[in-house]
């Protein structure tokens, strides 16, 4: 059972979780302000005075929503405040708002026109010690609200760009996918249509029943090999991990593919020099088998020789032919998928006809 990847608790919080608590702030901050306002001023407190501790309170509730207009609004109604304060400028709603506008964008000029405001309400002449730590305990405060909100962004930005670059990955991942499990169908169910084909057409005209019964059980044995290889190619499509999955072929399996191109009617001759193991065999295995089955389709051939030597720094892979038409032969999906597993390797690979006749391949893939 797949382990559920849950977000951080803060991002599980809901939007109107966020506004719910917002509004609670800004009421406590709003009858915060009036409240100062009516404690400096008991005997008549003004209608503008009111007003201006509502508007630098209340709008945090919505600073979510609209963040623009409410940073307006709170600048005005701290500037209405400023003889209630100490010092002169509104240093809880106004940061507030300023960090929810640098969460969205760059925010510079806000945060300019805050300072400045701040420092025009707070600079007095003369310029005391206590005068310029004022000064700077606004101005900090501004500019750290700004750089948090300025981290958020940027730090929203990254985790973007990381799960666009994430998801660009995983598609073409799938992609390669795909056209890995297309190209092994195609060399797996390619060649043993093509050999049950060619060896279904030479029982059509055989009249022994001893030979029908070779050319038959040939293609009962190249049937299964392919659905075989088929199953065990498709069940890493399988969601499960029951899946059992069986090697891949290799060398040792050439001597089975080159006895069922035979039974076809080509002559085969395999020549081997020097071991090879690791992820080439599968590779070498499906080149050898791609080019017999081009051989049994296109060729016209009699006869197919089949060489694989092991250089000091390379392992060459050969596969030529006796064929008549090699120079109408297409280059197909077959040797386009080579090209490319060969490609993976760092190799190199050629398909061309001979000088004579016939036609060849060769690989060469460096160790």
């Amino acid at each position: 059972m797949r382990q559920q990847i849950r977000p951080p608790l803060l991002n599980r919080v809901p939007a109107w979780g966020w506004i719910s608590l917002d509004a609670v702030v800004a009421l406590v901050v709003a009858l915060g302000y009036a409240g100062l306002t009516s404690s400096r001023n008991p005997a008549e407190p003004g209608v503008l005075d009111f007003a201006a501790a509502l508007a630098a309170g209340l709008p945090v509730a919505v600073r979510r929503l609209w963040p623009g207009p409410v940073f307006v609004v709170v600048l005005l109604g701290g500037l209405g405040m400023r003889e209630f304060l100490l010092p002169h400028a509104e240093l809880l709603c106004l940061p507030l708002v300023l960090y929810t506008l640098a969460t969205r964008s760059r925010a510079v000029l806000p945060l300019l026109v805050a300072g400045a405001v701040a420092a025009q309400g707070v600079a007095e002449v003369p310029l005391t010690a206590a005068v310029r730590d004022r000064l700077g305990l606004a101005l900090a405060i501004l500019l750290a609200a700004w750089a948090a909100g300025t981290a958020v962004r940027q730090r929203g930005l990254y985790t973007g760009q990381l799960a666009a670059q994430a998801e660009e990955r995983a598609r073409a991942e799938a992609v390669a996918e795909r056209l890995r499990i297309a190209r092994e169908l195609h060399d797996v169910i390619g060649h043993s249509l093509s050999t049950i084909a060619v060896q279904a057409g030479v029982a059509g005209h055989v009249g022994g029943a001893e030979e029908m019964s070779r050319t038959l059980a040939s293609i009962e044995e190249t049937s299964r090999s392919a659905l075989r290889e088929t199953r065990q190619l498709l069940g890493v499509l399988r969601e499960d991990d029951a899946a059992e999955l069986a090697p891949a072929p290799g060398l040792a399996d050439l001597d089975a593919l080159v006895a069922r191109t035979r039974a076809a009617g080509l002559e085969v001759e395999l020549s081997i020099d020097g071991a090879v193991d690791g992820e080439l065999g599968p590779t070498v295995y499906r080149i050898v088998q791609e080019a017999l089955t081009n051989v049994l389709k296109h060729a016209g051939a009699r006869h197919a020789l089949v060489r694989i030597e092991r250089l000091p720094d390379a392992l060459t892979v050969e596969v030529t032919d006796d064929g008549t038409r090699g120079r109408a032969r297409p280059y197909g999906h077959g040797l386009t998928g080579l090209r490319e597993r060969v490609r993976v390797f760092g190799g190199e690979f050629e398909a061309g006809v001979r000088p004579v006749r016939g036609f060849r391949v060769r690989a060469r893939l460096p160790l």
